[in-house]
């Protein structure tokens, strides 16, 4: 049985996108904080800030696009009723990012800095607006600048605890091999669905949920393969109905695929379907070159497929947990 180890791990490596290797996003984050630091105005109260997102979790891709982000938390040192229009603090951090090399937008869960060249977007950093509550949860000020006032608000979402279970969920190897298939995850999604309705965050706390780490029961080593078509049977099998739910664990627990129309839906459950099938089909072939074959039509062209004098058969007596489960 092909395993593909070695090409899903070199798969891993070519796709992989994180805040300790992009010093020219690193650089742009750090810029960014000084000058809201420094320009931010006198009337603002005083504020903290934190990483969230696929950089704080450690789950960032290379996006296909090629308009990578990165998304920042900024939490200020006082609570709703302070500021009942949470549009204040929001054009606070606006007019102190504003420069003539970005575009500096309100939306409504976060404001947008995006860095463009040639009026191509190269990247983009979003900086979400929080304050905390009297009982100590945090709220995003969720509105734009042309929401009415009655309609701006702030709203409970607890992104600090999120990537605390996320990242504490699993260690060493086991937190490894989690980081590499949630990135193939994320990067098959980029590749095969169509809309934004499938959004990453909703893979990554699928597989917070549903993952088991897989190994080698002879030789101990990790098989990626086995642990993503086991995650993918644990989706399918949790359908309801004609959907799937994936709730936060955290404020506002809500369902994260919850804007997906029904036919979305049934294409996401397709394609889950083929994917599945896909990885069964490259664990039985007895080539690596064939399994990888399979396997990049799924992943997209950075799947490696090796040279096929280089290809080995291998066998397994079978695989085996880590001794926990998600």
């Amino acid at each position: 049985m092909a395993r593909a180890q070695t090409q899903f791990e070199s798969f891993h490596r070519t796709i992989l996108f994180g805040y300790e290797s992009s010093q020219d996003l690193r650089d742009r984050r750090d810029t960014l904080l000084a000058d809201l630091k420094k320009n931010i105005s006198a009337n603002a109260p005083p504020y903290t800030t934190f990483n969230q997102g696929s950089y704080a979790l450690n789950t960032g891709i290379h996006p296909l696009d090629g308009n990578p982000d990165m998304d920042i938390g900024v939490l200020f040192e006082c609570s709703p009723g302070d500021y009942p229009d949470p549009l204040v603090l929001k054009k606070y951090v606006r007019d102190a990012l504003e420069r003539h090399n970005r575009t500096v937008n309100i939306r409504r869960p976060c404001v947008t800095v995006t860095y463009s060249r040639d009026e191509a977007p190269l990247h983009h950093i979003d900086l979400a607006v929080y304050c905390s509550n009297a009982a100590g949860q945090t709220q995003i000020a969720w509105c734009r600048e042309s929401t009415p006032l009655a309609d701006r608000e702030w709203k409970p979402s607890e992104a600090q605890e999120l990537t605390e279970k996320i990242t504490s969920q699993f260690s060493g190897r086991d937190r490894d091999q989690f980081r590499r298939c949630v990135r193939a995850f994320k990067r098959w999604r980029d590749e095969k669905i169509g809309h934004k309705n499938t959004p990453s965050i909703g893979l990554t706390v699928a597989a917070y949920n549903w993952f088991v780490p897989r190994y080698d029961s002879i030789d101990g080593k990790s098989v990626d393969l086995i642990a993503l078509r086991d995650l993918v049977d644990a989706m399918l099998a949790r359908w309801t109905g004609s959907r799937l739910q994936v709730h936060l664990s955290v404020a506002p627990y809500s369902d994260l695929f919850e804007r997906m129309t029904d036919n979305q839906m049934i294409d996401l459950k397709s394609r889950l379907e083929e994917l599945r099938d896909a990885l069964n089909e490259a664990e039985a072939q007895a080539d690596t070159y064939e399994a990888c074959k399979i396997l990049r039509k799924k992943f997209g062209e950075d799947f490696a497929v090796p040279e096929k004098s280089d290809t080995t058969k291998q066998t397994s007596a079978g695989v085996s947990t880590s001794g926990r489960s998600a």
